[in-house]
């Protein structure tokens, strides 16, 4: 049983001033206000064993001996050789956030062509950053509109509706998630054994009395833009953000006692491209068809990176996502060079060696495969209308990335029931089934000829002595186009006729008839939908809502 309690409230003081003069040639407005808010969670609950249902009863448990010395010998155990009871009979917490915030908009437009505007705020939070050289950190942002179509030198162009240029700057903040970083240690309690009583307490959240906040620079020029009786009309933005102080788990030193700390990650930019389009393609009678499409570029790199110690070896390289340099997000991997005779992967070192010696490669030995983050991305929607009718498919894209495919990781232990088995916790018979590829790994002097994939060395001790794995399933043999193109949706749509409302007494009522996820195509030939895989260890999702099929019904009075 559990409960949830939450409690929050915002408190708002704001003055606004407003005005026009000279027949709307000067248009004013003026805004300034303090905001403070207060959003509290408190939560509890309790757990029984063996409880009956009918009878609303339960056992007696030795939740003392269960929860700190346990089982020993289970079938399925889950602490060196014993099972213990991982889940609190009772638990609860407190959360409280608070912000308090102080903020001014100012607006001006001149003989409605030419418009400016301002916007100041500073916010303040009990989350994190205690230092006051932390706290104070006003965003704010200015920008200007020059509606080109309004000026008599544009009065002559017909085929133009609608032309008007903008140009913005701005500086914004991000803070961390609730709980994830404080101004003081915050604690937990901690059940083991080798504690007195088996219970004591851990420090959960380090405290960080430097962290402060995530803030981005902005700088965006976009063009407006409506042609042919605005049967054409969209926008083009160019930006650039560059943001200071990325949030994010920062590597500390070791004497701390913690591996990582919520801190300020290093910097980062972004420059992109962003195109919005619709148009109108036909309209005749009844009938009308207009499409929607959107399409973005963007391109990021890495200009400061934060690093507890330096990166020495090509191990530590290929599990990097983000490196100085580089775009977040990258995908590093091993040049990989086939198997040996004993079935072993080797791979080709900077330096052009061939090798399969564990720990020899150095950080210039790994490839830069690309990102797993989409730099190109959008999706193009047509609407079609017929008198109450009306059926609309929308389709979206992600190109330019790349991902790790999923491929077959055991290749020592013991094999039980077609699983590998793990000694230690007894998980190989629960552990799910091989992947395929292990069905076509090298078997015997020769195979190295026509198979990439790795022998399989039942003795740990020996398999890790004499070979690293990873060559295999972190090489770039392995690292595959993530780009697809999926038809999103299609829907069908009725929409009941005004003489049939007036019947029902209705505003409006809507049949729709929906399919999900219908259509995929992917550039690669393993047949990953990239939506349902971690680009980074290459694991496969259940698939969801695919090929989905709904029906709905609007009303409203």
């Amino acid at each position: 049983m559990s409960n949830v309690n939450q409690q929050n409230w915002t408190i708002r003081n704001q003055l606004s001033y407003n005005r026009n003069w000279n027949t709307d040639l000067h248009q004013l407005s003026l805004l300034v206000g303090q905001e403070a808010q207060e959003q509290r969670e408190t939560t509890n609950g309790s757990l029984v064993r063996g409880y009956n249902d009918l009878l609303q009863s339960f056992g007696a448990v030795d939740y003392a001996t269960l929860g700190v010395t346990g089982v020993t010998g289970p079938v399925m155990p889950n602490n060196a050789g014993r099972s213990i009871l991982t889940n609190d009979i009772f638990n609860q917490a407190d959360r409280q956030t608070r912000f308090t915030s102080y903020y001014a908009n100012t607006g001006y437009t001149f003989d409605r062509k030419y418009v400016l505007n301002g916007s100041f705020r500073v916010d303040q939070s009990n989350l994190f950053g205690l230092d006051k050289s932390a706290q104070n950190k006003p965003i704010w942002s200015v920008g200007g509109k020059w509606i080109l179509s309004s000026e008599r030198f544009m009065k002559d162009l017909m085929w133009l509706n609608h032309l008007a240029t903008r140009a913005t700057y701005g500086l914004t903040g991000n803070s961390p998630a609730p709980g994830t970083a404080a101004s003081y240690d915050i604690l937990a309690t901690q059940r083991s054994s080798f504690l007195p009583g088996g219970v004591g307490l851990r420090v959960a959240t380090p405290s960080n009395a430097k962290l402060t906040w995530e803030s981005t620079s902005t700088v965006n020029l976009g063009l407006d833009f409506a042609l042919l009786n605005n049967q054409i009309s969209g926008s083009v933005d160019v930006y650039r953000k560059k943001t200071d102080n990325l949030l994010g788990y920062l590597p500390t030193n070791t004497f701390t006692g913690y591996a990582s700390i919520v801190g300020n990650l290093g910097d980062l930019e972004n420059k992109g491209i962003e195109l919005s389009l619709n148009t109108l393609n036909i309209r005749k009678g009844d009938f009308k068809w207009n499409t929607i499409f959107n399409v973005a570029y963007n391109k990021n790199t890495i200009t400061k990176l934060n690093l507890g110690a330096p990166v020495t070896t090509g191990r530590d390289r290929v599990n990097q996502q983000y490196v100085a340099g580089y775009p977040a997000f990258a995908v590093f991997a091993y040049e990989y060079a086939g198997l040996d005779n004993m079935g072993d992967p080797q791979i080709k070192l900077a330096d052009g060696t061939v090798t399969k010696t564990p720990n020899v490669s150095k950080v210039n030995d790994a490839k830069y495969m690309g990102t797993y983050q989409p730099v190109w991305s959008g999706g193009v929607a047509n609407v079609f209308n017929y008198k109450s009718f009306s059926l609309s498919a929308n389709a979206v894209f992600n190109l330019g990335h790349v991902m790790r495919r999923d491929v077959n990781g055991f290749y020592y232990g013991r094999i039980l029931h077609g699983n590998i088995e793990n000694l230690s916790t007894g998980a190989g018979f629960k552990g799910g089934n091989l992947h395929a590829d292990f069905a076509a790994r090298w078997r015997q002097p020769g195979d190295e000829s026509h198979t990439n994939i790795p022998s399989y060395v039942a003795n740990p001790a020996i398999s890790t002595a004499r070979r690293d794995v990873t060559h295999y399933t972190r090489g770039d043999i392995n690292v595959v186009s993530a780009s697809f193109v999926k038809l999103r949706d299609i829907t069908l749509g009725y929409s009941l006729p005004a003489l049939l409302l007036d019947n029902l007494k209705a505003d409006q009522v809507t049949f729709r008839l929906q399919l999900s996820n219908v259509m995929l195509w992917k550039a690669n030939k393993d047949g990953i939908d990239p939506e349902f895989i971690s680009a980074t260890f290459g694991n496969r999702s259940m698939l969801a809502n695919q090929n989905a099929v709904s029906f709905g019904l609007n009303v409203k009075f």
